[in-house]
């Protein structure tokens, strides 16, 4: 599970990086979907959980010839249990909903808008790994820096006026925002939002 879980989150880091898709989120949001949920199963698993359902007889379901696991939403449930203000249970609540909106669309304009909460999403799970099983395991020493281009093109908000679909997701997006406190929409573990600028050169190679 845990080895399935690094492996899709780096083909959603890849794909959201390759210049010449179109529609990034949409592939990232599907593999770190993925990736979560196998991550969630690996912790669970290490520490004696069981993250199957079980039926109204109490035995766990089987669905050709396999236990159902619990799906993103229940890990999380179970994961965090109280803590319902936890600001990274609330990006990756955030993304469930989300992808269920989009599979099935073409809105490429929404890329920039959820960027700060698709970037927490990766930052939050690695960091996840890091706690279970260990530095040796997390993907920071793997991926490096991005080429980075300034946006440009229709925005999200112009989409939404000429698109009903695009104007229901935009309209989910801030919905979803406007319901979290100020603590947890002003944390970077919700939404890590950062710009690129130019800073001068440097002849000391430690100084990045």
């Amino acid at each position: 599970y845990l080895q399935k879980a690094k492996d899709s989150a780096l083909l959603a880091v890849e794909v959201y990086n390759k210049p010449a898709t179109s529609f990034k989120s949409a592939a990232y949001i599907a593999l770190m979907t993925i990736a979560w949920t196998s991550l969630f199963h690996a912790i669970f698993l290490n520490k004696g959980v069981k993250p199957y359902r079980k039926g109204k007889n109490g035995r766990f379901e089987i669905i050709d010839g396999d236990y159902k696991h619990w799906e993103l939403r229940e890990c999380a449930k179970q994961f965090w249990r109280n803590d319902s203000e936890n600001p990274i249970r609330k990006n990756v609540e955030f993304f469930i909903p989300l992808r269920n909106k989009i599979e099935h669309r073409h809105i490429p304009q929404i890329d920039p808008a959820i960027f700060g909460e698709c970037q927490a999403l990766i930052l939050n799970f690695d960091n996840l790994i890091g706690e279970h099983f260990g530095p040796k395991h997390q993907l920071r020493e793997v991926l490096s820096f991005s080429l980075q281009m300034f946006p440009s093109g229709e925005s999200f908000g112009q989409a939404a006026k000429n698109d009903k679909q695009a104007g229901e997701i935009k309209k989910f997006i801030e919905d979803y925002r406007g319901m979290l406190s100020t603590e947890v929409l002003g944390s970077g573990q919700f939404a890590f939002k950062a710009f690129l600028i130019q800073v001068g050169n440097h002849q000391s190679a430690d100084a990045l």
